[in-house]
């Protein structure tokens, strides 16, 4: 991105703001589809909403062909404010309430079970609205994805998903396949996120496959798809992660093994999201201070990890740039610190910088993924604004920043209080 561009951008809507590239989300798209497509007849990329849901993006992946894989109400009104169908919905999450599973019932999408007593509670709910409910259950199958603990699900401590081992997974599906109200459509598991390796995705593959074909010998049962989930990173450091031409030469051959035996060949569904997302954006903040101790420089900025949490949650490197001063090769090391009230809150430390001034705009890279969806209000900080460059060069604002009474518009005081 132009740094001139950003400078005007960063003058004319404020900072902390976003900033989204339209030609790069695009291009990771169709890098990431056309590396299963061409090696498999039937694909379907569903994005994950939960990397960023801002509409405007999700809207340019619809436009794309994606689908969504959403793990909230608020999620799925996004789909649904888009256009997208029930079908190209896949709705997950571990913890559905009543109200949740109704609204995807309505939106008529697939709903992702993550045990027997969600399943037992979409049915009676599917029996309430007398309607049939299309499902799949979220298999765990017990797979180290070798990335950070917390974002590590396929592991057999994980709280999502039903395990393979012990006939929990099949119990579950023997269990649906007799319920009235319920349609088994597919098989599905997500075992990590930024996975730097093609070998955890295979494992998994290879698993959900055998498990397949035990279901159609056993129940008869033939799956429209089989659903490998997300997870694939992104360099944030530079370090070497597997692209996706290279996660697809070691599935796909996995998944047409495996076809040979079930005889008959199931949709292959992706649901890629930090990696369609994480570089297209970067959060632009401007330097406040920049304060000598006698043990530390820092850099305040006027954004905090109520914008961008990644750092302080997961100690998540984000490369830094100082727009304008990129290429000044006399650096010094700082810490560049946020405004909020916590000592943790610090984008980085000890990092080489260009000389920094107060009013120099810093952008914080790769924050297109688990950035705006992350933030909060704490501190009583506003969100900020979002900004998305369009495939021609030009800027549009496809969020506003939030003003002060924002924050107060659905809180009450006791009139005794007044």
């Amino acid at each position: 991105m132009d740094s001139s561009q950003l400078k005007k951008i960063a003058e004319e809507h404020g900072t902390p703001v976003y900033v989204y590239s339209e030609e790069l989300l695009i291009k990771n798209y169709r890098t990431f589809y056309s590396a299963f497509s061409k090696r498999y007849s039937k694909v379907k990329i569903l994005y994950a909403y939960k990397a960023n849901a801002s509409l405007a993006l999700c809207a340019i992946l619809k436009k794309e062909g994606a689908g969504a894989d959403v793990v909230s109400g608020g999620e799925l009104l996004t789909a649904q404010k888009i256009g997208l169908a029930g079908r190209d919905i896949i709705y997950t999450n571990n913890s559905k309430t009543k109200e949740e599973i109704a609204q995807a019932l309505d939106a008529d999408a697939v709903i992702n079970a993550d045990s027997v007593p969600d399943l037992l509670k979409i049915q009676k709910t599917a029996e309430e609205k007398k309607k049939t409910a299309k499902i799949s259950f979220r298999i765990n199958p017990g797979v180290n994805p070798k990335t950070n603990a917390k974002i590590a699900t396929g592991l057999k401590e994980s709280k999502f998903g039903i395990h393979i081992e012990g006939d929990a997974a099949y119990t579950a599906y023997k269990t649906a396949n007799g319920l009235d109200n319920i349609k088994i459509t597919g098989v599905q598991t997500h075992i990590g996120s930024q996975i730097k390796e093609a070998a955890p995705f295979t494992e998994a593959c290879e698993k959900i496959m055998e498990f397949a074909l035990r279901l159609k010998k056993d129940l008869n049962l033939k799956l429209e798809y089989i659903d490998l989930g997300g997870g694939l990173g992104i360099p944030y450091q530079e370090e070497k992660i597997i692209k996706p031409d290279d996660l697809a030469s070691a599935i796909v051959p996995v998944v047409e093994k495996w076809n040979k035996q079930l005889n008959y060949e199931p949709a292959l569904w992706l649901e890629p999201g930090r990696y369609l997302v994480a570089n297209t954006g970067m959060l632009l903040t401007t330097v406040q201070t920049v304060k000598e101790t006698p043990y530390k420089k820092f850099i305040n900025t006027d954004a905090g990890f109520n914008t961008l949490i990644r750092p302080a949650m997961y100690d998540a490197y984000h490369r830094i740039e100082n727009i304008g001063r990129e290429k000044e090769e006399k650096t010094e090391k700082y810490d560049i610190a946020g405004n909020i009230c916590e000592s943790g809150d610090l984008f980085a430390k000890d990092r080489l910088m260009p000389k920094t001034m107060p009013g120099d705009i810093l952008a914080l890279m790769d924050a297109g993924a688990y950035g705006y969806s992350m933030a909060s209000r704490y501190n009583a900080r506003l969100l900020p604004a979002e900004v998305l460059i369009r495939s021609n060069g030009k800027y549009e604002l496809i969020r506003e920043r939030e003003k002060l009474e924002d924050q107060y518009k659905y809180q009450k005081i006791p009139k005794d209080l007044l």
